[in-house]
C-alpha cells in the first residue's frame, strides 16, 4: 500500500470494519478510511460506532482514532464508521487549492521551491523558497489560480516507483518533506492536467504541459472546479528566504472578496474617480 487509504479514495466517507485493538480511548481498526494528520493536512472528524472521532495519528504508518471518551464496543466487533463530510471536502479543497498555487508561482515568480503547508481551519499557508514578493505578485498569483479552477482541468493520482519520480523533470519531488507520500519504493503523485486534458487519459490535440505534478500523500478532489473560489490574502516571512503565502478557500474566501469589494467602491467613492482609477489617483494624492 503506499499512502493513506483515504488518499486513494478520498470520497469514501462511511464504511464498515472490524476492531482490532482498543487502548484507553485509542482505537485501531481492519480497515480505516480516516486520514491521519500528515502533511500539512489536518485528521478527518467523524464517528467509530457511537463515539466522536477527536484525532487520528498514523502510529508505525497505521491510523490511530482518538476517541472522545472510552468506546462501549470491544476488539473484534463490527462497527459503522462515518466521516465528516463537510471537513473532509473542505481539505480535499485546500490541498488541491496548494497545488494549484504552487503551479501558479512557477509560472509568475524566480524558480520558487517547495518549502511546506499548513492547512487551518480558515486558512491554508504555503511556503516558498523564493525572492520577496509585492502585491502585483500576489495579484497574479490570485489570478493564476482562479483562472485553473475556472478551468476544470482533471486532477489524478497514481504510485509509481522512486526511481521513476527521481528521473522525472516534471515532478516535484522532495523526499524530506514528502512524508506519506513514500511507501515500499514507490511514491503517490498527483497530477493537475492540462485545461485540454478530458481527464479519462483523452487529451486533445491542443493538450500542453500538465499545470502541477508533485509528491503528496493528501487528499484532492477530482477536478478543478470542485474547489472553488480562492483568495489570496497575503505573504509573510517566517524564516530567511521563506515566503509564506496565505489563502483562503470557499466561504472564507468569499467573506474576504467581499470585504474587499467593499473597500474598493468605498475608495471609489472618497476619490469621486472610478474604481480602475483609485490607484492612480492615490499616487498623485
Amino acid at each position: 500500500m503506499t499512502g493513506q487509504r483515504a488518499a486513494r479514495e478520498p470520497y469514501t466517507t462511511r464504511f464498515e470494519t472490524e476492531v482490532t485493538s482498543i487502548d484507553g480511548r485509542t482505537v485501531w481498526l481492519e480497515t480505516s478510511y480516516f486520514y491521519g494528520t500528515s502533511d500539512g493536512q489536518p485528521a478527518d472528524r467523524g464517528t467509530v460506532g457511537d463515539a466522536t472521532v477527536t484525532d487520528v495519528r498514523l502510529v508505525d504508518g497505521e491510523q490511530a482514532h482518538v476517541l472522545a471518551e472510552e468506546p462501549s464496543f470491544r476488539v473484534g466487533r463490527r462497527v459503522l464508521c462515518s466521516i465528516d463530510w463537510s471537513f473532509r471536502m473542505y481539505c480535499m479543497r485546500a490541498h488541491t487549492a496548494a497545488h494549484l498555487c504552487y503551479g501558479a508561482a512557477r509560472r509568475c515568480l524566480d524558480s520558487p521551491g517547495y518549502a511546506g503547508l499548513e492547512i487551518g481551519e480558515e486558512t491554508v499557508a504555503v511556503d516558498l523558497e523564493t525572492a520577496p514578493l509585492d502585491d502585483e505578485a500576489l495579484i497574479q498569483l490570485d489570478e493564476l489560480i482562479n483562472r485553473t479552477v475556472w478551468e476544470s482541468r482533471p486532477v489524478s493520482w497514481e504510485s509509481v516507483p522512486v526511481a521513476a519520480a527521481r528521473e522525472r523533470d516534471d515532478v516535484v519531488f522532495d523526499e524530506e518533506r514528502s512524508g506519506t507520500a513514500v511507501e515500499k519504493g514507490r511514491v503517490r503523485v498527483v497530477t493537475i492536467g492540462d485545461e485540454n486534458d478530458t481527464g479519462h487519459g483523452m487529451a486533445t490535440a491542443d493538450a500542453g504541459e500538465p499545470w502541477n505534478v508533485a509528491a503528496c500523500g493528501g487528499t484532492h478532489v477530482r477536478n478543478t472546479r470542485e474547489v472553488g473560489p480562492v483568495t489570496v490574502l497575503g505573504c509573510s516571512s517566517p524564516a530567511e528566504g521563506i515566503r509564506r503565502l496565505e489563502f483562503a478557500v470557499g466561504p472564507q474566501a468569499i467573506d474576504r472578496r467581499t470585504a474587499e469589494k467593499r473597500a474598493a467602491f468605498a475608495a471609489s467613492a472618497a476619490l469621486d474617480v472610478d474604481l480602475e482609477d483609485v490607484g492612480d489617483e492615490l499616487e498623485r494624492a
